[in-house]
């Protein structure tokens, strides 16, 4: 079937290797609605290159030292260290939001998922992704 070059091919291996038990979890591990990190375990190969996106709201005053952009880079350095290699975009989102993209190198899913957590845990945040 030619579908026009879409990525039928890559969705089917997805569906195949699934159905193999590739991305099954190691005897004992838990795997439930309370778990984090699992399915990138599975599917990234660490380490890994991984953006973080989240949006925050500005701040409403003019202290550049409470800064949405600043509080953001420092969460990602206190799980990854201050040498690490942080690729870091900042775009306004109106008047009121500003989406803060990071790329960096991480080393496992519970990395990620611990400065997700983070992330989510700044007052500003409204959208992690």
């Amino acid at each position: 079937m030619d579908d026009g070059g879409s990525d039928l091919t890559d969705r089917f291996k997805y569906k195949v290797h699934a159905l193999m038990g590739t991305y099954d979890l190691p005897e004992g591990k838990v795997d439930d609605e309370n778990q984090t990190g699992n399915i990138l375990g599975a599917m990234l190969n660490f380490p890994t290159e991984y953006t973080f996106t989240v949006v925050g709201k500005k701040a409403e005053t003019e202290d550049p030292c409470d800064n949405y952009e600043r509080r953001v880079r420092a969460v990602v350095e206190s799980a990854l260290g201050e040498a690490a290699n942080i690729e870091m975009r900042v775009t306004p989102r109106g008047k009121r939001f500003t989406k803060v993209s990071l790329k960096v190198t991480v080393e496992s899913a519970a990395i990620i998922a611990a400065i997700y957590e983070e992330l989510g845990e700044l007052d500003a945040t409204v959208m992690k992704f």
